[in-house]
């Protein structure tokens, strides 16, 4: 497949898909690429919010920093979709990686200086934002340009590789924060997007297509908008998405308040306890990129809402009757693992549907209207961190966990609960 061939639309048979992507120069590089942000990403977060419960002891002020960095998914993402189609992605991701480098440099210098502040954190939280608002529409698009038809394996991959940053970061980010404190955060973080930007220059990445101008810039992204709201089984997929992303979740904000204050934990046990829904999510995303065939994506995708939506409602439950510290760790702990399982079977699957069903001409701007979709978790941060607040932790869950599965009930009454036609067995 030369640089400007359209990606292939359906799945390619391959003995060994694993290898023979990750064999790929390129995608690896770009892979790559995906793993190191992911767990400055999320052990960002976690010391993120345990430095602003620290400082302010607020729980709707922690579930504001996902807030913030959620924001300009919705505020960007389809923008970025089609802006990634009109310039050199290359070009792109480049400025992007030295922007967010620059930032970290900025941070630590602040945190060595000792006058980090709530609002400093909430600044650099919602910049950061901008950044990963870019992962789907961009790099994620240029892994599947790379993929040569192995599409689900690709996205079953970095998947996987997400996940394991959700288990790995928490870890890195409890011990960091415990021993050398918030400027370690941003020193380990600087080092990362260096190595990303190195990556990104030494990767030859497809898909150039020239500088467009505004004009076709905002009809494009008018045409994304359309597409996404005209086809059924588009919209009913993207649908699936901002429930979870409301009702599902957002749930992840109150693992450092569970932690801290219903039991105890230091820093680095509660990245610990964080790490564990990563752990989950690695493991079914690895079963996913293994074993998930065509046919099957669909149900993987809604099941693995249900199942969250489900544990999210169980670890309440747990929240009020457990007795005993070192109890409600395990059981919390356990929970967590079985919560991060279903969020990788929605996660493999909410990229690999959507790339699957839009055109190939489409499919940034597609990405991108997904992308908005996911940038709907704000909604669902300050719902349960008010609830929290007025509540409790235990009520909070309780409450999201209901609230969601008559979400997705409401969607399968209406009749739009999926696709008539799985996008992957075409």
């Amino acid at each position: 497949m030369t640089a400007d061939s359209p990606p292939t639309v359906g799945e390619r048979d391959e003995p060994r898909p694993i290898r023979s992507l990750l064999g790929n120069r390129d995608f690896l590089f770009v892979w790559l690429i995906g793993g190191l942000t992911g767990v400055v990403r999320w052990f960002q977060l976690l010391a993120f919010g345990v430095y602003t419960l620290e400082i302010t002891g607020s729980p709707l002020l922690v579930a504001s920093i996902p807030v913030l960095w959620m924001l300009p998914l919705t505020l960007c993402g389809p923008l970025i979709g089609v802006i990634s189609e009109n310039l050199n992605r290359k070009t792109l991701l480049s400025v992007a990686m030295t922007l967010i480098t620059a930032l970290q440099v900025a941070m630590m210098l602040l945190a060595d200086a000792g006058i980090l502040t709530y609002t400093m954190i909430a600044i650099a939280s919602f910049l950061s934002g901008l950044f990963w608002a870019s992962d789907i529409p961009l790099r994620r698009r240029i892994l599947g340009d790379l993929s040569a038809g192995l599409i689900s394996p690709a996205m079953g991959l970095d998947s996987a590789t997400s996940n394991a940053t959700r288990m790995l970061g928490p870890l890195i980010g409890g011990f960091i924060l415990q021993y050398l404190g918030m400027s370690g955060i941003f020193t380990l973080s600087s080092a990362i997007y260096v190595l990303c930007l190195l990556l990104v220059l030494l990767a030859h990445i497809p898909g150039t297509v020239g500088i467009g101008a505004m004009p076709s810039i905002l009809r494009d992204l008018s045409g994304g908008v359309r597409l996404a709201l005209g086809d059924a089984g588009l919209r009913r997929i993207l649908l699936v998405t901002i429930i979870f992303n409301i009702w599902g979740f957002p749930f992840t904000s109150m693992i450092p308040i569970l932690g801290r204050e219903e039991l105890g934990l230091s820093p680095l046990l509660i990245g610990l306890l964080t790490s564990m829904e990563g752990l989950g999510a690695f493991v079914g995303a690895l079963l996913i990129a293994v074993h998930a065939r065509p046919g099957q994506f669909l149900r993987i995708y809604v099941g693995g809402v249900i199942l969250y939506l489900g544990t999210i409602g169980y670890l309440s439950l747990l929240a009020f009757v457990a007795g005993g510290p070192y109890h409600s760790f395990i059981g919390c702990a356990l929970a967590l693992v079985v919560s991060g399982f279903g969020s990788a079977c929605f996660a493999a699957m909410q990229g690999t549907l959507t790339y699957l069903a839009a055109p190939p001409e489409y499919r940034s701007r597609v990405l991108g209207m997904l992308t908005l979709c996911i940038g709907t978790g704000p909604i669902g941060f300050f719902n349960v961190g008010l609830m929290a607040e007025q509540f409790g932790v235990a009520a909070a869950l309780a409450i999201i966990s209901v609230e969601g599965f008559v979400a997705l009930l409401a969607l399968w009454a209406w009749g739009d609960s999926g696709p008539r036609k799985d996008p992957g067995s075409q």
